[in-house]
């Protein structure tokens, strides 16, 4: 949805694949096709309709990559950040495999199958506390469990992972990269990211991140020689960890808009959507000129405090002047526990500043006395 907005302000035309009829891009996107991931008849029409493809998730089948890639060789399309990319970022297994043969800083691992058990992990040098992650399909903190204790390597899941240490006390930061296919990048500043305990979802992001000068600087530098060695247009962001003694450590990297990235909306000239669109386009890459000192992000995981915020469709609205608290609500239909129905975005002089407007704002959205617009009348006039 919100490419599709950041595309409007583009003059680009966009057509978007889609399984799901009630997607928050359905209501933005110039055409939208219902079907399957999987459907190649249905990737057929969206090769026809365009000049360029992308994608805003990894788990995108091997069927309709073999499918893109052969249109790409026949001239029909470009696909950016290309199949080759996308086959290497969505198995975790042959990212963190490539991480270390690039020479870029990652953490130990074990990569395991489905027969994987507490014997194997302990003879292969790793114990508690670990992290095991699905090699496929997991995102916002699913597919991924923290095993803590000894006893807890009697969980681990029957399914291929990778296995790596839990780094305790850790800061978890963020650097969303722009590269275009000319190998010209643009950077915004790097940003630390709190996490809900109970979900393991991001709960709040802050830009730029409370590090030192030294850390931004190296923060930059690791990211930069990631996304370089991709050799890949668009927007990515590369996920870190600093551990307590002050290493850093690729944790992965995210071929697309990220949600580490949903602050450029108000905090930047030109967000990170518009700059994915520029960058696959072969327009020239816009500046990372900030609007304020510090930008905050809250996700809005859903509870019953956001009933009121609710409507099933998609709606942005500015809760408050002061800070420029804006609420960006995607618009799905189902609201369960847990699952992510927007985000808020608030600008300050300081940290404190900011997340001082930003919980002001998340306090009103959830009051009782808050009134959504309506939802099509305001996905409308975001893209006008």
């Amino acid at each position: 949805m919100m490419l599709c907005e950041a595309a409007r302000r583009l003059d680009v035309t966009v057509t978007v694949v889609t399984d799901d009829p009630t997607s928050s891009a359905v209501y933005v996107a110039d055409q939208s096709i219902v079907a399957s991931l999987d459907d190649l008849s249905a990737v057929a029409r969206l090769i026809e309709a365009s000049d360029v493809v992308t994608f805003e998730l990894e788990a995108i089948p091997d069927e309709t990559l073999d499918l893109l890639e052969h249109a790409q060789a026949e001239g029909k399309i470009e696909v950016h950040p290309g199949v080759k990319t996308l086959r290497l970022i969505k198995d975790k297994g042959l990212q963190k495999t490539w991480l270390q043969d690039q020479g870029l800083p990652t953490l130990p691992f074990l990569l395991a199958d489905e027969n994987v058990d507490k014997g194997a992990v302990l003879q292969n040098g790793f114990c508690a506390p670990l992290v095991q992650k699905t090699r496929r399909g997991g995102y916002d903190g699913k597919g991924v469990q923290m095993l803590l204790e000894p006893e807890a390597l009697s969980n681990l899941w029957p399914v291929p992972s990778v296995i790596e240490p839990a780094l305790e006390s850790c800061l978890e930061v963020a650097v969303v990269v722009t590269r275009a296919a000319s190998g010209e990048t643009s950077v915004y500043p790097p940003v630390t990211m709190m996490f809900d305990p109970a979900l393991n979802s991001v709960s709040t992001v802050i830009s730029p991140g409370d590090l030192s000068e030294t850390q931004r600087t190296e923060c930059i530098e690791v990211a930069t020689r990631a996304i370089q060695a991709l050799d890949a247009a668009g927007v990515f962001a590369v996920e870190l960890f600093i551990s307590a003694s002050g290493e850093i450590f690729i944790n992965e990297i995210s071929p697309r808009v990220h949600n580490s990235g949903h602050l450029t909306m108000e905090g930047f000239q030109c967000d990170q959507f518009e700059q994915h669109l520029r960058a696959i386009s072969g327009r020239p890459i816009a500046p990372t000129e900030a609007r304020a000192p510090v930008s905050v992000m809250l996700n809005l995981l859903y509870e019953d405090r956001l009933s009121p915020a609710h409507t099933g469709a998609p709606y942005t609205v500015r809760l408050q002047e002061e800070g420029q608290v804006t609420v960006h609500w995607y618009g799905k239909k189902e609201a369960r526990p847990g699952r992510k129905m927007g985000h808020v975005n608030a600008l300050g002089n300081s940290r404190e500043e900011a997340l001082a407007h930003a919980q002001s704002g998340l306090e009103r959205l959830q009051s009782d006395t808050f009134q959504p617009p309506e939802g099509e009348a305001i996905s409308k006039a975001n893209g006008s």
